[in-house]
């Protein structure tokens, strides 16, 4: 059996896809190729320009103790070895930094869009404590940058599959206390 669990770069696809279709842009079109980013841009920041609409999609792992519990199992493969299963689920943490005159309003709409379309972000889970959108203006090159943040988690039930030995012998030595 294979591992199944997203790579980051599947992941930052999936919220990707699910913010263009929030926002209603075409992913089609080039000018929307660049509204919504994944990461932040490698020359430096900022990258374009104050009253530009651009968006930010920055996924990492959460530290949950509902990361911490791993069930783990095991069944026969042959003779001498077995399948081990672990099974997990691992907390995603998405932080969406939106800049430009509508940087709230977009960050608004995408938080709201959470709760109503989960199979947008399918086979993540949202975890649904997601706090509001924090208007924090940022202030570059002697100007004030519209911004807007939230963060929201996410489940994603990950199995890892490996094939163990048994053993199939151990030495064993009394050594008498001296």
């Amino acid at each position: 059996m294979a591992d199944q669990a997203l790579s980051l770069s599947e992941i930052q696809d999936i919220f990707w896809d699910c913010t263009i279709k929030i926002l209603g842009l075409d992913p089609s079109k080039k000018e929307n190729q660049k509204r919504i980013r994944k990461g932040y841009p490698a020359e430096g920041a900022p990258a374009w320009q104050r009253t530009d609409n651009v968006g930010f999609i920055l996924v990492s792992i959460a530290n949950d103790p509902y990361s911490q519990q791993i069930e783990t199992s095991y069944t026969r493969a042959s003779e001498k070895t077995a399948n081990q299963l672990s099974s997990y689920t691992r907390v995603l943490q998405v932080q969406w930094t939106f800049y430009g005159p509508s940087s709230f309003d977009d960050a608004d709409k995408v938080r709201a869009a959470l709760y109503r379309s989960p199979l947008l972000f399918s086979p993540l889970h949202l975890v649904t404590n997601v706090p509001a959108p924090i208007r924090l203006p940022e202030l570059f090159g002697g100007q004030w940058w519209e911004r807007t943040s939230f963060t929201a988690n996410f489940n994603e039930k990950v199995v890892r599959s490996s094939t163990v030995n048994y053993i199939e012998s151990a030495e064993i030595k009394v050594i008498p206390d001296r």
